[in-house]
């Protein structure tokens, strides 16, 4: 028979208690990691431990009530899963759960009015820390599409969910208004419920109005972190590189995250350079040529880091990308490639970024070949010598191979 006596969880004093509450309820500790590249993060709040005891439940609802939660209800249920996906903003619930849920500090209501297609409305929570995301990828939609916000009225609504007439502090009311700052002209903007000091609202209200960077400004501002990033890998600083060639991308609205790149924002450069440099020139062409550039910096950073692999999937990626976009052929293997006749064609057609292009393609040769995919190798050097007829490694390297096969 066995002696052991029971755990008595009731005995531990009460701060090793909030102790044990605050590991199992707090979002910090609720918060999954990505599966891969292509999820966002997740949350799973181990909430058993509500229903030991009146006792037990009475102590962990204060650990769970220290958590700060975020409603937003849309006019489109497909918005949910664009927000989680293309904003990678981790969700918390959704759907009746989220609508019923009344412990949230802040009730975002977005309706479009005027849309023709507007459906019933759809609710989800998310965290507080996860609303900087939100904000941003709304951001970038707006940037993305133009007169979108001229049409999107927003309601926002404070509260202290456990004591209603208790006054929110004004970090935690920074923290809920300020990631709207970015969220610009729209159709109207009202914040209601708890009271909101007037240095917040205003300092709110301020940066709404303030216009975003050009795109001018943007450009200027990706060479100029790319040329940081070409510093850095000259200097052997090859972690900082990678982090200023990502802040570039960022500053032209591509966010970077792991393996996956996302370009948002296309229609913001649709204009030509107004003075400067490239007065003239069409914007959207210029961001393209420095998306290449970084590429092939990211490209080179690694093969100096000796990551292979990194440096072969990013120089694939955008030459399976290119492909695609020329012949509609999206196959990841480049092995069967013979005359390179797609490659040919963006030369003749002024493909704006075919030096830049011939790096990659002879960068990811190079990666191939550390890697032993010996034909891989041989069709991305004939494909680099295209792109880069008067570049002496590259053709030196083509000859080599011809060569090779007398």
């Amino acid at each position: 028979m066995s002696t052991t006596m029971p755990f008595r969880f009731l005995d531990l004093p009460p701060e090793i208690r909030d102790q044990v509450y605050h590991e199992l309820l707090s979002s910090d500790n609720a918060r999954l990691p990505p599966y891969n590249d292509d999820c966002p993060a997740s949350y799973k709040y181990d909430l058993a431990i509500l229903l030991a005891n009146k006792q037990i439940h009475h102590e962990a609802k204060k650990a769970f009530q220290d958590n700060v939660f975020v409603k937003i209800t849309t006019p489109w249920e497909e918005s949910i899963g664009h927000i989680n996906s293309e904003g990678r903003v981790p969700i918390v619930t959704t759907g009746p759960a989220a609508e019923n849920f009344p412990s949230y500090h802040l009730w975002i209501w977005i309706d479009a009015p005027g849309a023709p297609l507007r459906g019933t409305p759809t609710s989800m929570l998310i965290c507080l820390e996860d609303l900087p995301l939100f904000t941003r990828m709304w951001h970038l939609s707006n940037l993305s599409h133009r007169s979108l916000n001229r049409h999107l009225q927003l309601k926002l609504t404070l509260k202290d969910p456990h004591l209603p007439d208790r006054k929110i502090p004004k970090d935690l009311q920074i923290r809920l208004l300020r990631p709207f700052g970015i969220v610009k002209d729209l159709d109207s903007f009202s914040i209601h419920g708890a009271k909101v000091l007037p240095s917040v609202e205003e300092a709110l209200k301020e940066e709404q109005a303030t216009p975003d960077p050009s795109a001018e400004e943007c450009l200027e501002r990706a060479f100029a972190l790319k040329d940081a990033g070409n510093n850095a890998l000259r200097a052997g600083h090859y972690t900082a590189a990678l982090q200023l060639y990502t802040d570039a991308f960022a500053a032209i609205h591509i966010t970077v995250s792991g393996r996956k790149r996302h370009i948002h924002a296309d229609a913001y450069y649709m204009r030509e350079f107004a003075s400067g440099n490239y007065k003239g020139q069409r914007c959207d062409y210029i961001r393209l040529d420095i998306r290449f550039q970084l590429v092939a910096n990211v490209i080179q950073t690694y093969l100096k880091m000796h990551n292979w692999e990194e440096a072969r999937f990013w120089g694939k990626r955008s030459i399976i990308l290119l492909r695609e976009s020329l012949t509609g052929d999206n196959d990841d293997d480049l092995d069967n490639e013979k005359d390179w006749e797609w490659v040919r064609r963006s030369v003749y057609m002024g493909f704006q970024a075919t030096a830049q292009m011939g790096k990659i393609f002879y960068r990811t040769a190079m990666a191939s070949k550390e890697l032993g995919h010996q034909k891989e190798f041989e069709n991305m050097v004939r494909a680099a010598a295209v792109y880069l007829p008067g570049e002496g490694t590259v053709q030196a390297a083509l000859r080599m191979l011809d060569k090779g096969r007398t």
